[in-house]
Order: structure tokens, then sequence, then C-alpha cells
């Protein structure tokens, strides 16, 4: 493991050093009942949007696939939204036909629907790719979920920290308002892992949380999630031998991190560690929380008084 904050690497020894302490202190330490310990309902709202961002990106992948076996003569769509519905979850191909002519161009305003397919979490499977012919206008609520896509991408790729997105997810809310979740890869990154067949490591960090307004036009809010980024190898460990990941603000483990594992499984058990507080991220993308952190970091002193804004 390699933990990067700030650009820099840091000492692999002392890492280790630090892991070992803390699976010392989680094996040794009963979880005792305080008071100073997050709350059982954040930890579980926790675990359900991790999956559900996990599903999000298995459910685009299987989709991706599909449309390689079954989509012979088809284009290839220009945008790919997954949305989450009662009865079941719903995974649309679009094209946008501006710019377009002859037989292929597809009246109305905005995208397209060139095909569609069912997506089960429960089983983590397609269904059959039923193509739209000719194409039809995608309705108001679909392209408000490409919109939102769209913006998202454009956000982080305006950023100094930000970067082309490798895997995406969005969400509506209960609200009406839409967050999007993006990872970012650095494109030498990808590079190598194509040329190696997959992925040698995931990436921890890199990472952002969008908020939409109801249509998906207003952009509301820009979260990066991670302050560092952090590399850990995706090649097999003894069983039971955890991994360490930081996270230098927050109190509670990031959805990512829970989605992350349940997408490389090897990653588990991961060991996350927050300024105040433990946690172990099982393989089902269960949060435990394990007790305070045993190596807690001294808070920042406070500025003299009268320095304030002084030059």
């Amino acid at each position: 493991m390699a933990l990067i904050p700030g650009g820099a690497l840091r000492c692999a020894a002392s890492g280790r050093a630090a892991l070992r302490a803390i699976c010392l202190a989680a094996t040794l330490a009963p979880v005792a009942a305080q008071g100073d310990r997050p709350a059982e309902e954040a930890l579980a709202s926790l675990q359900e949007r991790g999956r559900l961002i996990a599903q999000y990106f298995q459910a685009v992948d299987k989709a991706a696939d599909l449309m390689k076996a079954q989509g012979s003569g088809l284009p290839a769509p220009d945008r790919t939204v997954v949305i989450p519905e009662r009865e079941g979850w719903r995974v649309v191909y679009l094209e946008d036909p501006a710019g377009k002519s002859g037989p292929a161009a597809t009246p109305g305003k905005g995208l397209a629907i060139v095909a569609e397919t069912t997506f089960s979490p429960d089983a983590g499977q397609v269904g059959s790719l039923a193509r739209v012919v000719p194409p039809r206008t995608a309705p108001a609520t679909i392209q408000s979920y490409a919109r939102c896509l769209e913006q998202a991408e454009r956000v982080i790729a305006g950023r100094p920290d930000g970067g082309r997105p490798s895997l995406e997810a969005l969400v509506k809310e209960k609200d009406g308002t839409f967050t999007a979740y993006v990872i970012t890869r650095p494109q030498e990154e990808s590079g190598r892992a194509a040329a190696a067949g997959g992925e040698e490591s995931a990436r921890f960090g890199g990472d952002f949380t969008i908020r939409f307004a109801s249509a998906g036009r207003q952009v509301l809010n820009v979260e990066k999630v991670h302050g560092s980024l952090a590399s850990m190898s995706l090649q097999p460990r003894p069983p039971g031998a955890p991994l360490l990941h930081e996270h230098e603000e927050g109190e509670l483990p990031a959805p990512m991190d829970v989605a992350l594992v349940l997408r490389h499984r090897v990653l588990a058990p991961l060991l996350v560690l927050t300024p105040r507080f433990m946690f172990r991220i099982d393989r089902e993308g269960a949060v435990t929380w394990l007790g305070p952190n045993p190596n807690p970091k001294p808070a920042a002193s406070p500025a003299p008084p009268g320095r304030a804004g002084a030059p």
C-alpha cells in the first residue's frame, strides 16, 4: 500500500508501523459503549449509499458489455444513464442527434433513446438489449439524468485538481435534487491498466460529489471527497490481512470508500481511520465502528490573540 497525501509518497515503513499498531488496538481493545461514537443510523445510511453507488457502477459496466455483445449495427451511445425505479432499474442508451442528418437524424430536441435494457441489483445482471427503432426523444426525466452527468464532467474538468472521469454514479434524492459521484483517474494510469489487461490498483482520491437542482441545470454544491490520494494494490493478500486508508477530515468513511470495496472485494477488510474514529469495511460493504482513533492527530493550534488577519 502506498499513501500519497498531497501528491507525495509517505514512508512505507511508517505506514506499516501505524497499521500494526492500529490492528493491535482493534484486536485487544473491545468496542466500548461510549457516548462519543457515530450513530448507527449514520452508518446504515453510509452503507446504503455506498452500495447504491457500487450498483450504479456495476450497471454501467454490464451495460457496456451488453452493447458490445448484442449491439451490432448500433452506433456507440453518446451517453448511458441508469435509473433506479421501484419497479426495476432501467438502463438507457442515448445519442445526441445534433449535427446528424439524413436517415439517422432523430426529430425533436435533446438526446434520443436508441436502446434500453434492465438491471437487477440483486443478481448483478442486465437483461436483453431492446433496440428503439426509430430512436425517440428521451423524456424530461431522462434528459435531466444525462444533463447532470454532462454538467458534472464539465465541472470536474474545469478544476485544477480535477481530471477525466473514470467512474460516475448519479442518485436522484427524495427532494428531487440529484447527487453525482465522480471518480477521476489520470490518463496515464488508465493506459497502464489497459496494457496490463486490467486494473492493478484501486485509487482512493480524485473523487468529487456534485449536487444539482431538480432539472439538472443548476450546480448547488461541489465537494472534494478525499483531500489526499491513496493507491492500493489489488493483488491477493493473506486472508483477513487488512489495508489501511486514512481520512484527514470528517468523522466517517465516505460512501465512495464503501463503493470501491464492493467493486474490488479483494480490498476487504479495509480499515478506515478518521481523525476521531476507526472503522472496518468488509467485503459486503458493512461498516463497523471499532472505537476511537488510537493515534489521533493533534488539533491545529489557534492563532495568538490579536494576530488574526495580520500580514
